[in-house]
């Protein structure tokens, strides 16, 4: 299907009655805050040119503040009361928000003043400075609508900068990253914080950038913590706090998401896509460390026997990649024979997703080399790419066994490695851990690998972090209904904070033997870009065959479903580079007040055609035993 000359259509899953919903009208914000902070009001002295692009405006008491105009549309502004000049934020290790080359040409850039008014132009907008109390506007030029208006002067504290902001009338917000449960924060608050929470209300991989339906979107020039309150605390008034001693921020004034999402990647980087064998199901697990004993209550294997695991030698049989030992049931190469005998879709394989696993057993690091490439070369045959966790460091290090040496030149040169999954052991400080890690493989991959596309999955994310690598959710538990509830809107705000490329764990890495629940993951996320089968985390299998029927056969059917989907999926994926995410939030399709805020939050447009609306709680079946899914928005057809 391409969406072109075709008939609207509509795919939900599992329900028998559904009513349109109505549409409830918005209540006007309320009058925002006006009181001006004394403290923090400085008369403005004046303007002067620095050069073709920037201007500095000097305030009373000898301060001054940047404003760089980096496209006609978007502007850094950027104020040190302790003297420090405009600079690229600090953080260790170090690493790089904005891409290397993320301005644009600017016609003219205008500056006038008045009795009252500092004003700098563009052809697409006007920046305005109140002299006497410092508030800052911005008007669009095209349709000559104030978009930002400040009702309190920029506050700068020690160790904290905070920006208020006038919330108008209909006005919605997005973004802020992965905020687990969260897309649309109208009235709400959010953490721009590592929180490494990974249920509902935690955060993930926060970005500090949002954008609203009034037309402009910010985006926060740091690595610290911050806060975004969108009238929670005081209705009609937008805060925005960092715990930064400056102010460092980006403006872009534009009309709609996909425009100042784009404004977003001109600075930080346009999403990467995936490469097609990234959108079937890969398998994860740790196979060259553990142990494999028999025991009743173990799991069945297919000797008929059962087989307990663990990390410590109990006498068993040690596994290893290859099964070279004796061992081949508990190798990485019968987890690729194990999906063709179930005939289950499988596109790529981690080995070693597990501490202290590795993915050798030799007393060199070129002897484990030659190990994952024998690994990678059966793989390949079968139509299955591999890849490697990561713990720690990407490079050899010195004092560091054989097993837990890495060298990913090598990994990717020799064996043949094509995925990497980052880890909260290495990345887990997030800011610019996670940001530095990605920006390294996303460089070796393709210059060592063929010119391989790369396919990172991480986590701990920050603005920049989509031009290298997907996102995924964290370590949760499945078998019950709240795990796919909450990452349905999850899914949903990621795409409309820059992130489109997001996954979680099948069914949870941990929990699991709910057949209702994993068949309802398998089902929905069959219309997501990635699927990761965590397994040998949890004490239970999580093979997509692993609860028998009739779970077997469903899984596999969506498996295969999402198989025969890949040329759509692929080609509104390749969209998302630069255009709506393949999650897409109801309205950017169908925008009005009902669809703006969190009453369609469990339902989603996957690209154009598919309506995707989970049975994400235990529901009463109907006379035929179909659950009935109600409450579903239902969007006029189109012709």
């Amino acid at each position: 299907m391409t969406g072109r000359n075709r008939r609207y259509k509509n795919l939900f899953f599992a329900f028998s009655l559904v009513a349109a919903l109505p549409f409830f009208p918005v209540q006007a914000a309320q009058k925002a805050d006006s009181s001006i902070d004394k403290k923090q009001m400085f008369k403005v002295s004046g303007v002067r040119r620095l050069n073709s692009t920037t201007a500095e405006i000097i305030f009373s008491g000898g301060r001054r503040m940047t404003i760089d105009f980096y496209g006609e549309n978007i502007f850094r502004m950027f104020r040190d009361d302790a003297g420090g000049i405009i600079r690229d934020p600090q953080a260790i290790p170090e690493a790089q928000i904005l891409v290397d080359e993320p301005r644009r040409p600017v016609s003219r850039l205008d500056l006038s003043e008045s009795v009252g008014t500092i004003t700098l132009a563009t052809q697409r907008i006007r920046v305005e400075i109140d002299k006497e109390t410092s508030l800052m506007k911005i008007t669009d030029l095209r349709t000559n609508r104030p978009v930002v208006e400040e009702t309190v002067p920029v506050s700068i504290e020690e160790g904290s900068v905070t920006v208020t902001l006038k919330e108008h009338p209909g006005e919605y917000f997005y973004g802020g990253g992965v905020q687990n449960g969260r897309f649309s924060h109208k009235g709400k608050a959010i953490s721009i914080e590592n929180q490494n929470s990974w249920t509902d209300g935690g955060v993930a991989s926060p970005t500090p950038f949002y954008w609203s339906t009034n037309g402009y979107g910010v985006m926060f020039y740091t690595f610290k913590k911050g806060r975004y309150d969108f009238g929670a605390e005081t209705p009609g008034v937008v805060r925005l706090s960092h715990e930064s001693p400056y102010l460092d921020l980006f403006y872009m004034v534009n009309d709609g998401a996909v425009p100042l999402l784009n404004d977003f990647y001109q600075l930080t980087g346009n999403p990467v896509l995936i490469p097609k064998f990234g959108f079937y199901e890969g398998h994860l697990n740790a196979y060259n460390r553990d142990f494999w004993k028999e025991d009743e209550k173990g799991i069945l294997f297919e000797d008929g026997k059962r087989y307990k695991e663990s990390q410590k030698d109990n006498g068993g049989i040690k596994e290893s990649l290859n099964g070279e030992k004796g061992n081949y049931l508990f190798s990485a190469r019968a987890v690729i024979d194990r999906y063709k005998k179930h005939d289950m879709p499988l596109g790529w394989l981690l080995p070693n997703d597990g501490y202290g696993a590795g993915y050798g057993q030799t007393e060199t690091l070129d002897g484990n080399i030659a190990n994952l490439r024998s690994l990678g070369d059966y793989a390949r045959k079968n139509g299955v790419e591999i890849g490697l966790w990561t713990q720690s460091d990407l490079h050899p290090k010195a004092g560091i066994s054989p097993l837990l040496q890495r060298d990913i030149v090598k990994e990717v040169r020799d064996a043949g490695v094509r995925v990497l999954k980052t880890d909260v052991a290495w990345v887990g400080a997030g800011y610019s851990f996670g940001l530095n890690g990605v920006a390294d493989v996303a460089h070796i991959m393709p210059y060592y690998g063929n010119e391989a596309r790369p396919f990172i999955i991480s986590l701990d994310g920050w603005a920049g972090t989509q031009r290298y690598a997907t996102i995924w959710s964290g370590d949760q538990t499945g078998g019950v209904w709240e795990y796919i509830r909450f990452h349905i809107p999850t899914y949903i705000g990621s795409g409309l904070s820059g992130q489109p490329n997001i996954s979680s764990d099948m069914d949870g890495i941990f929990g699991g033997k709910n057949p209702v629940v994993n068949i309802r993951d398998f089902q929905w996320k069959t219309f997501t870009p990635m699927q990761l089968n965590m397994d040998g985390w949890g004490a239970n299998e999580k093979y997509p065959h692993a609860l028998g029927e009739p779970a077997t056969s469903i899984n596999r059917m969506y498996l295969k479903l999402k198989s025969e989907l890949l040329p759509y999926a692929y080609t509104y994926a390749k969209e998302a580079v630069d255009g709506k995410p393949l999650i897409r939030a109801m309205f950017l399709d169908y925008p009005n007040d009902y669809t703006h805020g969190t009453a369609t939050r469990y339902q989603y447009m996957y690209g154009p055609d598919f309506l995707v609306a989970p049975i994400f709680q235990a529901t009463k079946t109907d006379k035929a035993g179909n659950d009935v899914r109600n409450g579903i928005y239902l969007p006029e057809a189109r012709g």
